[in-house]
């Protein structure tokens, strides 16, 4: 071989080679980008294996984005699905914690989806409506819903919904995540929400009490209940009872404004045989009643100041004594207190202690009027007439819609409780060929209680925007808040608006009292009927504003 031909052989020898080398270095980025691709891909699987996941629901794209927003933001990862067949898919290919189910969709309801989701897996839901009613929100919980909102929804109850769902969940499953065959949602927990929402409705702001409720029933905390009369703080404090860890135990209510001052300590704390003049036997008290349970404080603001000293001591050590005893009883009962009217006024005044309600306080719910919330009468009419049917065996059908109309008009100082006895009223009254509850009916009802209507203007009587003249001398003389020479002025020369209406109110609240008792012959149950409040209201009012009379007569 010739040395050009040697040496060509020996250029393409060198030039495979290196060809060679480069293919290997090629192979070998290559491996490495995939192993590199490989690890990246295992990370993004244990990181979804690890993160909580919710199932988004609804047909309509706005919501859909709306709420993966939220979920994103609140440190979860959102899955969509536009129908009901799509979300069932999901839920058999991928790990879902939390489904977010919207009522109407385009091919399932929302309810079809909720019994296939309960048939097969332990995942919580929480129904979403725009839709709402109180049937809806109440069949949802029965068939196994976790919770229930409305459109327009607060995010921050939405957010506070999925975190205590998402725990329920996760003590039911443990760390392991696993599905079992079992229902996350019980049965008694689930009819209680469900008639709590019956007896509320499911308006915003009857929303924010049952949030309220489920938020810090299964919690140990103190609650403390505002609301005027009539607007259900026994049912709230039974609902917070029966979803509590002690529902179980019993639930013992006390109205602390129904009990003579001289029995008040007897039946709180009990008392031992010989403890005073009379006591021939033991009495056990409401706290030892109420152990293992709950104890609720009805009218907390009729305690004597004495006794709020010893109740003060009772909260805050757990522990208690009864009268003339020695042994120290720990108290294991939870107290629910409630008020209708202001604690903080009746701290300014030195009438009521302000370390206990700072003690009982350490939850409050605000149960709102029924006149803030009328977009619940149509549903709590529902709800009432329904009983009806129930209980008494009646024919009623319905409400006409000019008497729906009417009970809207009106301004129910009474609450839930005076329109389910203006329905009940009613029905006895009058009632159309079809069973319907006719306007007719109600006006009667209307006037034979004192609240005729005013046919011009569609407002009771009284409560008109424009005063009588009896009633503009009696308010406005030279005594009242109203007359410019009284006004709460500062040193500035400023007329508080807020004084004013307090003054005005505390007042007007003396003098119809006091007016009614003298018309009354201090007859303070007759009062009572007359001003459709309670009698317990009645003497707490009297107390609080000291109107004293001679002693009661009853009829």
């Amino acid at each position: 071989m010739s040395s050009k031909a040697r040496a060509i052989c020996v250029a393409e020898l060198s030039l495979s080679g290196a060809r060679m080398i480069d293919a290997r270095r090629v192979c070998a980025e290559a491996e490495s980008q995939f192993r590199q691709g490989a690890a990246t891909i295992t990370k993004i699987r244990g990181y979804m294996a690890d993160a909580i996941t919710v199932l988004i629901v609804d047909d309509m794209e706005d919501a859909r984005w709306t709420l993966s927003t939220f979920v994103r933001k609140v440190g979860f990862v959102p899955l969509l699905a536009e129908t009901g067949r799509d979300a069932l898919a999901t839920l058999s290919t991928q790990k879902v914690d939390a489904v977010l189910l919207d009522v109407r969709l385009g091919d399932l309801s929302g309810h079809e989806v909720l019994q296939e989701i309960r048939k097969r897996y332990d995942t919580p839901v929480i129904m979403l409506t725009g839709y709402g009613n109180v049937q809806d929100a109440a069949a949802s919980l029965r068939r196994g819903a976790n919770d229930y909102l409305t459109k327009p929804y607060d995010h921050r109850m939405l957010e506070r919904s999925l975190r205590r769902v998402l725990a329920n969940s996760m003590a039911w499953l443990g760390p392991e995540k696993r599905s079992v065959p079992r229902a996350l949602v019980q049965p008694e927990r689930a009819e209680t929400l469900a008639r709590l929402i019956e007896s509320m409705g499911v308006g915003t702001k009857a929303q924010r009490v049952i949030h309220a409720v489920k938020h810090v029933a299964p919690t140990d905390l103190t609650v403390l209940l505002h609301g005027e009369t009539g607007t259900g703080k026994e049912l709230v404090s039974r609902a917070i009872h029966d979803l509590s860890a002690g529902r179980g135990g019993p639930f013992i209510a006390l109205d602390c404004g129904a009990i003579p001052e001289s029995l008040i300590e007897s039946e709180l704390f009990g008392h031992k045989k010989g403890a005073f003049t009379g006591a021939v036997e033991s009495h056990p008290g409401v706290f030892d009643l109420a152990q293992g349970g709950t104890l609720f404080l009805d009218e907390i603001s009729s305690l004597p100041l004495l006794m709020q000293t010893r109740l003060m001591r009772v909260v805050e050590a757990r522990e208690f004594r009864r009268i003339g005893g020695t042994h120290t009883r720990r108290l294991t009962a939870r107290i629910i207190a409630s008020s209708n009217v202001s604690l903080e006024q009746m701290i300014q005044k030195k009438e009521f202690r302000s370390d206990l309600y700072y003690r009982l306080n350490e939850y409050p719910v605000v149960l709102p009027p029924l006149r803030e919330r009328k977009e619940d009468i149509p549903d709590l009419v529902r709800h009432f007439l329904g009983i009806e049917r129930r209980e008494h065996r009646t024919s009623v059908t319905g409400i006409s819609e000019e008497g729906l109309d009417l009970l809207q008009h009106q301004d129910w100082p009474g609450n839930v409780r005076e329109l389910r006895n203006a329905i009940r009223h009613a029905l006895v009254l009058n009632m159309d060929q079809n069973g319907m509850v006719t306007a007719d009916a109600l006006s009667q009802h209307f006037e034979l209680s004192g609240r005729a209507q005013d046919d011009d203007r569609g407002y009771p009587c009284g409560l008109g925007p424009t005063p009588t003249p009896q009633t503009s001398r009696s308010l406005c003389d030279a005594s009242c808040p109203l007359h410019p020479d009284a006004f709460p002025q500062g040193s500035d020369g400023q007329v508080p608006f807020k004084d004013i209406i307090d003054a005005v109110r505390h007042s007007a609240e003396q003098q119809i009292l006091s007016r009614m008792l003298e018309q009354t012959n201090n007859n303070k149950a007759l009062a009572a009927r007359l001003l459709q409040i309670d009698y317990k209201t009645l003497c707490s009012k009297l107390k609080f504003h000291k109107i004293l009379g001679k002693r009661d007569v009853f009829v």
